[in-house]
């Protein structure tokens, strides 16, 4: 099956394939800012914790130069849910700061 986009619907084992934060991003075709990048984690952290009930495992990253800090591994589903909750809270974020510059 060859796609243009990956549609994660279709690949089951794509769900609990454990990947970091930065790999999601590049599986995703996108770039995402430092900031946008700490909240996936830090959401995906806390969407794993409730789900799972346990930390998620930590890894050193195989990008060269990067190697002394650990990051955390999580399942593709769980990246996808914090990616989705972490958008929606910055669509809400930009439509109050329009709000509140329009009422000024």
């Amino acid at each position: 099956m060859t796609t243009a986009a990956t549609d994660c619907s279709l690949c089951k084992p794509c769900r609990v394939m454990l990947l970091t934060t930065q790999q999601f991003m590049r599986l995703g075709g996108e770039k995402w800012d430092r900031g946008f990048t700490i909240r996936v984690g830090k959401r995906a952290r806390l969407v794993h914790e409730a789900l799972l009930g346990k930390v998620p495992k930590k890894v050193r990253p195989p990008v060269k130069g990067a190697y002394r800090n650990k990051v955390g591994l999580y399942p593709c589903g769980v990246l996808e849910q914090a990616y989705r909750q972490v958008l929606a809270e910055t669509a809400t974020g930009s439509e109050e700061r329009e709000g509140a510059a329009g009422a000024a």
